[in-house]
C-alpha cells in the first residue's frame, strides 16, 4: 500500500524514474521499520495511544508549547511511549528539491512521585533521526531529559518548577534549508498562582532559556535570556475567567556584536514587552474558548549602533523597534460523540533564533477537524497559515541575503486506527509551501507520514 501511494505521489510531482526507484527502495526500509515496531510493541500492556502530530517536522503548534517536551505524570505512576515515525518528503532539505526519507524511532517516558502534597516528576526522550536519500542531512540522535515539581502551599497557592535539556537536528519551517545542525536547548522555569478571596487571583512566572547550534554557520543565531510575567485574574463559573498580564522577554545573542554610541563592543539583543487582556470560558462540555488582545513593544538593545564606513570613521544609526497590537485566540467545539473542531490563532513578537534577523512579527492561524468513526478509526484534516515579518535582518552564511518576510501554508489529511489497546497507527499526507521575500527562499513539498505508537504505563 505504501509503495503504491508513494509511486502515485512521485509521478504526480514529475520526479524522475531514478528518484522514483530510490523512493521505492527507501519505502522497503520504512515498511521493515514499521513491521519491527508492530512485533515489539505488544510485548507489554499498553494504554490508548496519543494522536500523531499535525505540524511540519518539528514546528511547535500554533497554540504554543510548555517548558518540557516529555509527558508529565501527575500523582503516582509512570508512562512509556514507544513509537516510530516514517516520513517521505518530496523536498526533504528545502534546498535542492531532492526527495528522501526521515525515519525516527524514539522512546519517551515519565515518572510521577508524590511527596506529601507535592508531586515530583521526571521524564525524557531518546531517539534517532535516520535520513535516507539526502546527503545534506546526516543521521543524528535526539535526546531530552528533565524534571520538576508541582507544588502546593496551603489551600490557595500552587505552581510548578521545571527544567529540561534537549538536543536534536534543527528541522523548522522558518529555516532557509535543513543541514547538519544539532540544536541544544536548556530551559528552567517556575510559575505560581494564588487565589485571593473567592474570585481574584495573582499569577507569576520566570523562565531561563539557552539555545545553541552545533554548526559554525548557525552559531550567530545562538541566544540566551530571561522571560518574566505577572498577572491578575478574576473568575466566576457563570462568567468565565478574565486576566490582565504583563511580560518581558530579554534575549541576548552572545556571538553577535554591535558597536554602541560610546564605542563599546556589546552583544546584540532585544527586549520584548507585552501587556495582555484575556478571557477564557468553558460553555458546558462541548465548547471551550479563549481570547486575548495585547499591546506589544519591541526594543533592540542597544537602541543605536555605530556603522563603520572606514577604518577610523562611522556614523550612529537608530535600530528600529516596533509598537503595535497583538492577539491570541482558541476555540474547541465538540459536536455529538465523534466530531471535534479546533481553531487557534495569534499575532506575537519573538526573537529570531533560526535565521538572520533580530526579531520576528508572527501572525498564525490554524484549524483542525477530527471525526471518530466508531471505536477504532479516526479521520482528521486541517491546515495552517503562518506569516513572518523579519526585522533587523542581515545576510549570513545561511541566509545569503537578508530575509524580509515569509508566508508558510500547510494542509494535511490524516487517518488513524487504534488496534484495541495495543497499537495506534496513523497515516498522514500533507502539502506545505513557503512564499518568501526575497523569492530565493521559496519552497514547496508534499509529504507522507506513517506513524506507529504504543503507550505503556499506570497512572492514578
Amino acid at each position: 500500500l505504501l509503495k503504491g501511494v508513494l509511486a502515485d505521489m512521485v509521478s504526480g510531482n514529475g520526479i524522475s524514474q531514478r528518484q522514483c526507484g530510490a523512493a521505492l527502495r527507501h519505502g522497503r526500509a520504512v515498511l521493515f521499520a514499521a513491521a519491527a515496531a508492530v512485533v515489539v510493541a505488544p510485548v507489554l500492556w499498553v494504554a490508548p495511544a496519543m494522536a500523531a502530530p499535525s505540524q511540519d517536522n518539528d514546528d511547535p503548534p500554533v497554540a504554543g508549547a510548555g517548558v518540557v517536551s516529555f509527558p508529565i505524570v501527575n500523582g503516582r505512576g509512570w508512562l512509556l511511549n514507544v513509537g516510530i515515525n516514517s516520513r517521505y518528503d518530496t523536498n526533504l532539505s528545502r534546498f535542492d528539491g531532492a526527495d528522501g526519507f526521515r525515519i525516527t524511532p524514539q522512546v519517551q517516558g515519565g515518572v510521577g512521585i508524590p511527596l506529601g502534597r507535592q508531586e515530583l516528576f521526571v521524564g525524557g526522550l531518546v531517539g534517532r533521526d535516520f535520513i535516507l536519500g539526502n546527503d545534506r542531512i546526516p543521521n543524528r540522535n535526539r535526546f531530552a531529559g528533565g524534571g520538576g515539581l508541582n507544588w502546593r502551599l496551603g489551600q490557595r497557592c500552587d505552581g510548578q518548577i521545571a527544567g529540561e535539556y534537549r538536543e536534536s537536528l534543527a528541522l523548522f519551517s522558518e529555516q532557509a534549508n535543513f543541514a547538519d545542525n544539532v540544536q541544544s536547548v536548556r530551559t528552567i522555569g517556575g510559575s505560581a498562582s494564588c487565589r485571593v478571596g473567592g474570585a481574584f487571583g495573582v499569577t507569576g512566572s520566570v523562565r531561563f532559556t539557552d539555545l545553541q547550534n552545533s554548526a559554525p554557520q548557525q552559531s550567530l543565531f545562538g541566544n540566551r535570556g530571561m522571560n518574566y510575567s505577572a498577572g491578575l485574574t478574576y473568575g466566576r463559573p457563570a462568567l468565565g475567567q478574565f486576566s490582565l498580564t504583563g511580560s518581558l522577554d530579554q534575549r541576548v545573542f552572545p556571538r553577535r556584536t554591535v558597536i554602541d554610541p560610546t564605542g563599546a563592543v556589546v552583544s546584540d539583543g532585544v527586549d520584548i514587552y507585552s501587556a495582555r487582556l484575556g478571557y477564557q470560558r468553558g460553555i458546558g462540555s462541548r465548547l471551550t474558548l479563549g481570547a486575548g488582545i495585547s499591546y506589544l513593544s519591541v526594543k533592540p538593545q542597544p537602541s543605536e549602533q555605530v556603522v563603520l564606513v572606514g577604518p577610523d570613521f562611522g556614523f550612529v544609526v537608530e535600530r528600529p523597534g516596533f509598537s503595535g497590537m497583538g492577539f491570541d485566540g482558541s476555540l474547541v467545539l465538540r459536536v455529538g460523540s465523534g466530531l471535534t473542531v479546533s481553531v487557534a490563532g495569534n499575532r506575537r513578537a519573538q526573537s529570531s533564533v533560526n535565521l538572520g534577523a533580530l526579531y520576528t512579527l508572527t501572525t498564525a492561524v490554524s484549524a483542525d477537524v477530527n471525526y471518530r468513526l466508531g471505536r477504532a478509526i479516526t479521520v482528521a484534516a486541517g491546515g495552517s497559515i503562518v506569516r513572518n515579518d523579519y526585522r533587523g535582518g542581515f545576510a549570513s552564511d545561511v541566509d545569503v541575503v537578508a530575509r524580509v518576510s515569509d508566508k508558510f501554508d500547510r494542509i494535511y489529511g490524516q487517518i488513524g486506527y487504534q488496534a484495541g489497546r495495543l497499537i495506534d497507527v496513523t497515516f498522514e499526507v500533507a502539502h506545505q509551501r513557503r512564499d518568501s521575500t526575497p523569492a530565493i527562499f521559496n519552497f514547496s513539498s508534499t509529504s507522507a507520514l506513517l506513524s506507529l505508537r504504543a503507550s505503556f504505563g499506570r497512572t492514578q
